[in-house]
């Protein structure tokens, strides 16, 4: 075991985590359904498909379209999104300064994201959060089905003992508990409270986290391996 496997590791999901793209990710729905013809859902049906696969985004959105038209407009959006990030500033309050505590207290901070990695790239990039991450991955990066999945390939170098996921929807308490390692809600996010009913601890903003990490080391006790 090296000792980066031995390091705490934090998986981050992103939006409504780290970053808030809703600026740019709402119109890019909204014009690309357009350009394809759809119905046009209120927002907060839009903002329901945040933290899910990109797949089950547009099966939502475009019920009764081809598997091709929905990847066509997928792309598209992907596009309008990506153009849009890199003309504002997405992150959350004190997400940079929180990051950069977090590594400089000895933590290796990656991602774990149900996005696809030209949005995770475009997220890193336009931010200003790449050096920041080691390994960053994500669903479409790992071809998973389930961020579980994206889990699961961080753990083939980081050890799931001393490793802590940090999310706001129910599917990264799920992805925790799938693994047996301990997970942070964060309820300023986009999914209800209810959610992070499981979560071993939630906190109401980022600089809140820095308190579980107090010498870089989480003070959660992860429970023990395998499914809760």
């Amino acid at each position: 075991m090296t000792a980066t496997e031995r390091t705490t590791a934090i998986l981050f999901d992103l939006d409504g985590t780290l970053i808030d793209t809703t600026p740019v990710v709402l119109p890019a729905f909204r014009e690309t359904l357009a350009e394809f013809g759809q119905f046009i859902p209120p927002e907060d049906v839009l903002l329901r498909t945040y933290g899910m696969p990109d797949d089950a985004i547009w099966r939502m959105l475009m019920p009764a379209a081809s598997e091709s038209e929905r990847q066509a407009a997928f792309h598209r959006a992907e596009a309008r999104s990506r153009a849009g990030m890199y003309q504002h500033d997405l992150l959350f309050p004190h997400a940079r300064d929180v990051l950069t505590e977090l590594k400089q207290r000895g933590c290796l901070l990656t991602t774990a994201s149900n996005c696809g990695p030209v949005y995770l790239d475009a997220v890193l990039d336009s931010q200003g959060l790449r050096h920041l991450f080691t390994h960053p991955l994500c669903l479409g990066s790992v071809k998973g089905q389930t961020k579980a999945d994206v889990l699961a390939v961080h753990f083939r170098r980081l050890a799931r003992d001393t490793s802590v996921m940090v999310g706001d929807r129910a599917s990264d308490v799920e992805a925790a508990q799938a693994h047996g390692i301990a997970v942070i809600g964060c309820t300023y996010g986009f999914g209800p409270r209810e959610e992070l009913a499981q979560a071993d601890a939630c906190v109401d903003s980022l600089p809140e986290l820095l308190s579980w990490f107090p010498d870089g080391r989480c003070l959660l006790h992860a429970p023990p391996s395998g499914p809760r």
